[in-house]
């Protein structure tokens, strides 16, 4: 067994379920944050900010982070986010380094200045291997210059039992679920704006629930309300793992807005919990989901077109039966936590000797 340090946000319900699988391994396991998180299992090391600004206090936090490092004495060092934490990583000099890539650090950053992307490359080019949670942003790093050895693709993917989860479904109502933060990266605006044209179309009751927290929480209510919608969404904000799976079992459609995702674990969960993905046309969703094959695309922020494919959906939910089976198929083979995160840690052990 190794002795692995991660740094990382520990608030991410990612970052727990990644650092507790190692930790579930055998290996001695450390993370090193500068938030707190309750669900983490392996040893904590809080950092102080020495600086508010969000982005500067990465630097400022250099010869803390290698104090630590020297008396942990670890044969790995796993970063995560390549913008925060990976930027860290890369400027200590304890090496091996894996920096895991989650999907806007690569697809949106390197995008919004000539400094973004100087950043960007500085982390990518110091580690020794980058993971990578689909191919479609491995595509986009090694259109960036990674050499494609350097990568382990591998989507963090879903708990087996999520496929095993007893479905108890009201065959008269229809409930439409969403799973995204409240932010505008997952424009559930376009959501909001599509409701009134589906249930001007539709025949059988049908409500909305929009689970998650965000900045933008009451200008979508707001939004609802000033659309006569109100009173068919419900704004669940931050649930329980026992609700979600409520949640999970009673719905009968995904739907995600988001404008930019690699492997996304919310849609992956609810394939497997035999819910019909309705979620944006853009690659790392195509990489999942076919049109009229096991879901439906719709054009980013076009929500006449979101809400003309869940009304063809509820208009005849029997037909797309087989939708639901295609999508367990799938799951099994590509997308199980277990079996994914075994294929990281065989990179990781063969980094280490």
């Amino acid at each position: 067994m190794k002795r692995i340090c991660f740094l990382a946000d520990a608030k991410s319900y990612h970052t727990e379920r990644w650092v507790n699988y190692f930790v579930s391994r055998g290996h001695n396991c450390h993370l090193i944050s500068f938030e707190k998180g309750e669900g983490i299992k392996s040893k904590f090391h809080f950092l102080a900010p020495k600086i508010s600004h969000p982005g500067l206090k990465f630097f400022f936090a250099k010869k803390e982070t290698e104090e630590i490092i020297l008396k942990i004495k670890p044969d790995i060092i796993n970063t995560h986010f390549v913008i925060s934490y990976g930027v860290l990583g890369a400027m200590v000099k304890k090496r091996p380094l894996v920096v895991s890539c989650w999907g806007s650090d690569i697809l949106l950053s390197p995008k919004k200045s000539f400094l973004h992307r100087l950043r960007v490359d500085y982390v990518l080019n110091r580690a020794e291997l980058l993971t990578s949670d689909g191919f479609s942003l491995t595509k986009v790093l090694m259109g960036m210059g990674v050499d494609g050895q350097k990568i382990v693709t591998s989507p963090m993917g879903v708990d087996e039992n999520f496929l095993n989860l007893e479905k108890k479904k009201n065959k008269d109502s229809i409930t439409i679920l969403s799973l995204r933060r409240l932010e505008p990266l997952y424009d559930l605006k376009t959501l909001i704006c599509a409701i009134p044209l589906v249930l001007k179309k539709t025949q059988k009751p049908t409500k909305f629930v929009i689970v998650g927290e965000g900045s933008q929480k009451n200008y979508l209510m707001t939004l609802a309300y000033s659309l006569n919608v109100g009173d068919y969404v419900e704004f669940k904000g931050r649930v329980t793992q026992d609700e979600f799976l409520r949640l999970l079992s009673y719905s009968d459609i995904y739907v995600s807005t988001s404008l930019s995702d690699s492997t996304s674990v919310s849609l992956l969960e609810a394939m497997a919990s035999g819910l019909i993905p309705v979620v944006t046309d853009i690659p790392g969703n195509r990489e999942w989901v076919k049109e009229n094959q096991n879901g439906f695309l719709f054009s980013p922020k076009d929500y006449k077109d979101l809400a003309q494919k869940i009304i063809q959906l509820i208009s005849n939910l029997e037909k797309y039966e087989f939708f639901k089976k295609k999508n367990f198929s799938i799951i099994k083979e590509k997308a199980i936590w277990e079996e994914n995160m075994r294929v990281i840690e065989n990179r990781f052990l063969e980094l280490c000797q």
